[in-house]
């Protein structure tokens, strides 16, 4: 009895041995899973500068940095680094260096570099270059893996005179910041557009019924104004870019509609830097909103004569009405072809009428030319209004900014003798919204050259078309004279492929590259004189080898200036503040990277 007990306690104490084993052999398994896992998770060290913006004096000898690794690396780990000029230049300023640093097993030590610095006896101001890490093996580069090194000059002696300035209008960078002036003033000159991108705006206070001059002038070489004229309510009245082919002035003439605040705003066109590059600003007036008619101008000439090429177009606004306006031929013309010009501006529905008031035997037909005195496509024209309403309409929804050229002519040519009879009142209105406008009867326009008559004949509706011959036309006065030739628009966007890498050997190109950095804090997209973003570094690579070419800070306003750049091909802008890149193509580039401002939180803690 007892020898079986005793059987049955081994039998219970094998079972029991061998189910402690197992699970014995289970844990040993689950840790050893669970030591294995981070293994396998485990990311690269990371290799970093202990600082990135490093001030050192011209005197101190050396400018030492370090470099720091964040985790005890399990493999041997190397890194390169090198240096790169900015305004200090190598062998001038400093002596350039280039190495590897390498990190053993378990090496958590900082490792230091040190960059000789040469005390010159020039008074230069401060200056800047860089220090880079590149090809991490076995590890990652941090933040910073570029330093800027800054060495402050320590030679007495006078400051160099600043090439960067601003006028003394300043500032005057919006329409309730425009600098007062008057009708008949002295201009004010000694003007700039600094920083690149700035825009001057101006007002006087205009009498209705005034003819007012507004200009640039005296502008210095590299300087192209272009100058917009806003009415009491600030709605733009008229613009101008260049006075004539190759005079790259400005200048608006109007008559006021009402009293009140005029304002003029002026930007610069040239993509050339405009440091130290001046112009003046000024407002003329005159009670006769016309010049003294030339030799050849009948008295019953209407007051916008003359106005039948492109060039002398006569002004006209939205809301206002020109009245008095005939068909009297004048400088010796057999016949007379009136146009108008109109600043529009997209998603607005522009409407121009012909009135033909009572008395007149005037008969319309008026025809639309786009910005380059260029017809429709399809043609916009209309002779009358229908019934007996011989007076013409015709509507336009913008689709551009610019000057939109109105032609009015007779649909049947007046004897010379009886031409100031045929008058008529021309008005425009717009509207914001787009009303679907009934289409009117298209137009053919025959005979006249030089824009300075012809005979209009309006196409049957039918669905042959047939056109009715058309009027005999005397043989007009040849105006070529007047006309200057108007080049086809440049595209509003421009695609470039980005270039290749040039092979080693290649030519280079030598590019003026000028970077702005602004905080747009009153949110007009333009850099003004206290939105610079100072002391950002701003790098140059040669976009197709990588390589660094040169390295800058932003001075006070928010500006960095490249000059003569040589790379083999496109050139990469790097500011790595703002994680910003852009490829440069050509040899000159104005670049502006806006940082928009952003709303405070609700509750700061």
């Amino acid at each position: 009895m007892a020898s079986s007990q005793n059987k049955r306690l081994r039998r219970i104490s094998s079972v029991l041995l061998s189910f402690a084993i197992l699970m014995i052999v289970t844990v040993t398994v689950y840790r050893l899973v669970q030591q294995a896992s981070p293994v396998q998770a485990q990311t690269l060290p990371i290799l970093s500068l202990n600082n990135s913006n490093l001030n050192v004096a011209e005197n101190a000898g050396t400018a030492n940095l370090n470099v720091n690794i964040n985790v005890a690396p399990t493999e041997v780990i190397t890194v390169s680094y090198s240096t790169a000029n900015g305004t200090a230049v190598a062998v001038s300023d400093y002596v350039a260096v280039t190495g590897i640093i390498t990190f053993g097993i378990n090496d958590t030590t900082p490792k230091q570099i040190s960059i000789p610095i040469v005390d010159d006896t020039a008074v230069e101001g401060t200056q800047s270059f860089l220090l880079q890490l590149t090809n991490p093996v076995s590890a990652t580069l941090g933040s910073p893996s570029v330093a800027s090194i800054n060495i402050t000059d320590n030679d007495g002696g006078a400051t160099p005179t600043p090439q960067i300035f601003a006028d003394a209008q300043e500032p005057n960078n919006t329409i309730n910041e425009a600098t007062e002036t008057a009708a008949g003033a002295p201009d004010l000159c000694d003007l700039t557009f600094y920083p690149p991108g700035d825009q001057d705006y101006f007002r006087w206070w205009g009498k209705a019924g005034i003819t007012y001059i507004v200009s640039t002038s005296d502008l210095d070489a590299g300087l192209d104004t272009v100058l917009d004229v806003y009415n009491p309510n600030q709605s733009l009245i008229a613009s101008n870019d260049d006075v004539s082919a190759g005079v790259f002035r400005s200048e608006v003439r109007f008559t006021a509609s009402s009293d009140g605040y005029y304002y003029a705003r002026v930007t610069n066109k040239s993509p050339v830097d405009p440091v130290n590059k001046l112009y003046c600003f000024g407002v003329d007036s005159t009670v006769d909103p016309t010049t003294t008619p030339p030799p050849g101008f009948p008295a019953a000439a209407d007051v916008c004569e003359f106005n039948s090429t492109i060039d002398t177009a006569c002004l006209m606004v939205t809301g206002e009405t020109k009245s008095g306006m005939n068909f009297v031929p004048s400088l010796g013309s057999p016949r007379d072809t009136d146009i108008f010009k109109m600043w529009v501006k997209p998603g607005i529905f522009y409407t121009c009428e012909t009135i033909i008031p009572p008395g007149s035997a005037a008969d319309t037909n008026m025809i639309f030319w786009d910005s380059n005195g260029n017809p429709f496509n399809p043609w916009l024209g209309n002779d009358d209004k229908g019934g007996l309403d011989f007076g013409s309409q015709l509507s336009y929804f913008a689709t551009y900014t610019g000057w939109l050229f109105i032609v009015i002519g007779p649909v049947n040519e007046p004897p010379l003798d009886e031409a100031a009879l045929h008058e008529y009142d021309l008005t425009c209105t717009a509207l914001e919204s787009t009303p679907t406008p009934t289409p009117a009867p298209t137009t053919t326009f025959t005979g006249g050259t030089g824009g300075t008559g012809g005979t209009f004949a309006t196409a049957t509706p039918q669905p042959t078309v047939e056109f009715p011959t058309p009027f005999p036309t005397p043989t007009p006065i040849d105006f070529s004279q007047f006309f200057t030739p108007t080049p086809a628009p440049p595209p509003v966007v421009q695609f470039q492929p980005l270039p290749t890498s040039t092979p080693a050997g290649g030519g280079t190109q030598s590019a003026n590259i000028n970077v702005t950095l602004y905080y747009d804090s009153n949110n007009n997209f333009l850099p003004e004189l206290t939105e610079g973003i100072v002391n950002a570094a701003v790098a140059l690579y040669d976009n197709g080898t990588g390589e660094l070419i040169s390295f800058g800070h932003t001075n006070e306003t928010g500006v960095v200036a490249f000059t003569a750049v040589n790379a083999a091909g496109a050139v990469r802008v790097v500011v790595p503040f703002l994680n910003y890149s852009q490829v440069v193509v050509g040899s000159n580039a104005e670049i502006l990277v806006r940082v928009a401002p952003q709303p405070l939180p609700i509750g700061i803690p």
